[in-house]
């Protein structure tokens, strides 16, 4: 899916700076500003490494230029619900993302002012409102944060693999760790039901701990340690 954030009348420079950091950081093809009030050049300062991702941001004078050429338009708002009011029933995040995953190609992500949101007939262009369930005394967030949250469920769905979460232990590893932990347990008890139980009960914690890939290895070489010199040994 391609993804592109439209910031309407950003007026923020360090939100801006803030904003196209969070975009590189979640893959973001495209930043396309209408009509900006920040100071370019003072986001800058904000943006660390996405420095070159902001120059290249697209800089347009109307919406209809920044949402041109995608499949679907999503606008966001704090004021997701009003009574009698057909712009102001929106969707919540997390159903948004349900109901796009797989079926979205590219898509165009509206943010509106940091003072105004984006206006009525802003909203007109959209195809849906999507808004980000919060406290009901206090529902609305900073745009630098609000994109930071929905940037963060899209990239949930669309298939990137992070470099900083460790790879997961297959079930593989994890049934063969089992096996040593039911081998023991074989030579410590003889009652058929106390070894059922205890390696059943050994399964669900192995499993609840989400082992990653280079902790099962060390599990398997302890075991196999074990077992060789107290064991078989």
């Amino acid at each position: 899916m391609k993804v592109r954030v439209v910031l309407v009348g950003i007026e923020g420079s360090m939100n801006l700076g803030f904003i196209a950091r969070t975009c590189m950081n979640f893959n973001v093809d495209e930043l396309y500003l209408v009509n900006p009030k920040a100071d370019l050049q003072e986001a800058l300062i904000y943006a660390a490494k996405a420095r070159d991702y902001l120059r290249n941001a697209v800089i347009v004078d109307s919406l209809d230029d920044a949402v041109r050429g995608v499949d679907l338009v999503v606008a966001t708002t704090a004021k997701g619900y009003s009574v009698g009011d057909v712009l102001r029933q929106s969707i919540s995040l997390r159903d948004f993302i349900e109901e796009i995953k797989g079926r979205v190609d590219s898509l165009a992500v509206l943010f509106g002012r940091e003072s105004t949101g984006l206006t009525r007939e802003e909203l007109e262009k959209a195809d849906l409102l999507v808004t980000i369930p919060a406290n009901p005394e206090y529902p609305v967030l900073n745009v630098s944060q609000a994109v930071a949250v929905v940037l963060w469920e899209l990239w949930n769905i669309r298939g990137f693999k992070p470099v900083n979460v460790p790879m997961r232990a297959s079930r593989g590893d994890i049934e063969e760790i089992i096996g040593f932990i039911r081998g023991i347990t074989e030579k410590l008890f003889t009652d058929p039901n106390k070894v059922s139980r205890l390696v059943e009960a050994w399964r669900k914690i192995i499993w609840r701990s989400m082992m990653s890939s280079y902790e099962a290895r060390l599990l398997k070489y302890w075991f196999r340690r074990l077992i060789n010199r107290f064991i078989q040994g």
